[in-house]
C-alpha cells in the first residue's frame, strides 16, 4: 500500500511538472507565432520559420519556444527564413552556451546587430562580459589584430556576416556539446517533459 501511494504521488508529481512544462511551452511557442503573424507572415511561412527553429535546437539543450521567440525577432530583424535562419539561431544557441545564459538574452544580441548590419562596441562589450572573446574572433575572421578589430567595430566596419563567420568558426557546435552534458540532459529531459505536457 505504502509503495502504491508512493508510486502514484511520484507519478502526480512528474505529470504537474510535464503539465506546467507543457503549457510554457505552449505559450511561448504561440506568442512568437503571434509575433511572425503580427509581422505579415502566412500561416505557410510561419510554419517554415518554426521548422527552422526546432531544426536548429535539435540535441541542444534549448527548447523550441526560446528559439520560436528569437526567430521572431530574428526575421524582424531581416534575417530570411530558411538556412540564413536557422543557421543564425544555432549560432545565438552556441554563443549563449559558451556565455552561461539563455536563447532569448543572446538573440537580443544577434539581432542587434543583423538589424544594423554592423557590429560596434556597445555589443562587444556586452559579448566580453559574458565570456565571449569576439573581438578576437573578429580579428582571426578578418586576418587583423585584436586593436584594428577594435578600431573597425568602432567605426561600423564589421558587417553582419563577418560577425556570425566569426563566431561560426570560434564557437560553432557548442550548444550541441553541450547538450551531451550532464546538466544538458537534464535541460533535454525537462524539454521532453514540456513537449509530452
Amino acid at each position: 500500500k505504502k509503495s502504491a501511494i508512493g508510486v502514484g504521488a511520484s507519478a502526480g508529481a512528474a505529470l504537474a511538472v510535464g503539465l506546467t512544462k507543457g503549457l510554457g511551452r505552449l505559450n511561448g511557442i504561440e506568442q512568437a507565432e503571434a509575433k511572425l503573424t503580427g509581422l505579415g507572415h502566412s500561416a505557410k511561412s510561419v510554419g517554415s520559420i518554426m521548422d527552422n527553429a526546432l531544426a536548429a535546437v535539435k540535441g541542444t539543450s534549448f527548447g523550441l519556444e526560446a528559439a520560436a521567440t528569437v526567430a521572431a525577432s530574428a526575421v524582424a530583424a531581416g534575417i530570411q527564413p530558411g538556412q540564413d535562419l536557422e543557421r543564425t539561431l544555432r549560432l545565438v544557441g552556441d554563443a549563449a552556451t559558451i556565455a552561461g545564459t539563455d536563447m532569448s538574452s543572446m538573440g537580443a544580441i544577434f539581432n542587434k546587430v543583423a538589424a544594423s548590419n554592423k557590429m560596434q562596441m556597445d555589443v562587444v562589450n556586452q559579448l566580453h562580459d559574458q565570456g565571449v572573446p569576439i573581438l578576437q574572433l573578429v580579428a582571426q575572421e578578418m586576418g587583423v589584430t585584436a586593436e584594428e578589430a577594435q578600431r573597425m567595430a568602432s567605426a561600423g566596419e564589421v558587417s553582419f556576416e563577418t560577425f556570425q563567420a566569426a563566431m561560426e568558426s570560434g564557437l560553432g557546435g557548442a550548444a550541441l556539446g553541450a547538450g551531451n552534458t550532464v546538466q544538458g540532459a537534464f535541460a533535454n529531459m525537462g524539454a521532453a517533459a514540456g513537449r509530452l505536457g
